[in-house]
């Protein structure tokens, strides 16, 4: 997991360099909060909040649409309303100073779960980063971290708190293979939208029966059956160990699968170690 470390680090750094950064292309959104500079003009400085409307009001030029427009957008039309006949080539500034109407949420096992704002355009990687990488499991080793489920509402809908998956009939459910995004794929490193919920799910797998310490154990990569049983401390002296089989989730329900010690398991397998009656 050294990578997806190094990469959390330099997206954040990259991320918190500074307001200006990649605020130009941020759409406004109602609630949003603005301020309006103009050079040489300390007057018409403004703090502005968007109105559920969608607009603002600014001297001279009057009610102005916000709503939908990027921040250089709506600089642009403020400086060619104030050049009709108001100010001599105004220079006009704009920063975002509180977002509220673009965001997105990050869950599950990431360090910094939680709302972050969408001031640019984005990746799931790059939001995982920002939410300080996949998380350490249970304190051991990184458990989990190859999947992640965006749960996107439909229809535009912008949610005020983040979204299970599976919960909603009005959101869509996109799995996302995180290993093949690490390893360059594109087509996983979905672009995030407003309203997004990125889920990482801790990924785990089951051990019972007749082991020493059966529960639940963080996934590893390549993991096998012996390797998830010596997670659980081992075999006990009843145990049938080659008559060990996997309960897994498949499309058409669940399925009972027998395995030899050394076939890799897959998160949410449950291993059953039968007891020997002989």
């Amino acid at each position: 997991m050294l990578v997806p470390l190094l990469l959390a680090t330099v997206i954040i750094a990259f991320y918190m360099a500074g307001p200006a950064a990649g605020q130009d292309d941020y759409i406004l959104g109602p609630e949003d909060e603005i301020e309006i500079k103009v050079w040489d003009h300390e007057d018409l400085t403004r703090k502005l909040r968007v109105g559920l409307d969608g607009r603002i009001s600014y001297p001279f030029v009057g009610e102005v649409q916000a709503q939908g427009r990027t921040v250089l957008e709506l600089q642009k039309d403020l400086e060619r309303r104030l050049a009709d006949g108001y100010l001599i080539d105004p220079n006009v500034s704009i920063t975002v100073t509180e977002y509220k109407s673009q965001k997105f949420f990050v869950i599950g096992n990431v360090r910094q779960p939680g709302t972050y704002p969408l001031t640019r355009s984005i990746r799931v990687l790059e939001a995982i980063a920002l939410a300080g990488g996949i998380g350490s499991g249970y304190g051991r080793n990184q458990g989990g971290g190859s999947t992640a489920v965006i749960v996107r509402p439909r229809g535009g809908a912008r949610p005020d708190q983040p979204m299970l998956p599976g919960k909603s009939r009005n959101a869509e459910n996109i799995k996302v293979s995180l290993t093949a995004a690490y390893a360059g794929d594109q087509s996983q490193n979905i672009e995030i939208k407003s309203g997004d919920t990125i889920f990482v799910p801790l990924e785990v797998v089951y051990v019972t029966g007749q082991v020493k310490r059966p529960g639940r154990y963080p996934y590893e990569p390549n993991m096998t059956v012996l390797m998830a049983v010596t997670t659980a401390e081992g075999f006990t002296d009843k145990a049938a160990p080659k008559k060990t089989f996997i309960i897994r989730e498949q499309s058409a329900g669940k399925a009972k699968i027998r395995v030899d010690l050394n076939q890799p398991v897959k998160p949410g397998d449950t291993i059953v170690v039968p007891e020997s009656w002989f």
